[in-house]
């Protein structure tokens, strides 16, 4: 189980690798501007992943909750309950 962090958006090439190899146990979060991911496409059908989105940088570039599907919109301090949790890291 790992977790994995996403931070550049849907046109950078190595996020997309991250979501791909992500398997069913590891968690994935959105952050900075990979929370596009949750808006511009269903990052579900590209990661088997659960995946969470920071809630604060999706609101800082102009989204709400209701722009997003499929994914669970964390605060800060729910971030660092996941790195607490986690064993393995991908930055």
């Amino acid at each position: 189980m790992a977790l994995i962090l996403v931070k550049y958006g849907v046109d950078n090439p190595a996020e997309r690798v991250k979501l791909e190899i992500a398997n069913e146990n590891d968690k994935v979060v959105l952050i900075q501007n990979g929370v596009f991911f949750a808006v511009v496409e269903d990052v579900t059908k590209l990661t088997k992943a659960e995946v969470y989105a920071l809630k604060n940088d999706l609101e800082a570039r102009g989204f709400c909750t209701a722009d997003v599907k499929n994914v669970k919109l964390i605060d800060y301090d729910g971030l660092v309950e996941l790195i607490e949790k986690e064993e393995k890291f991908i930055g």
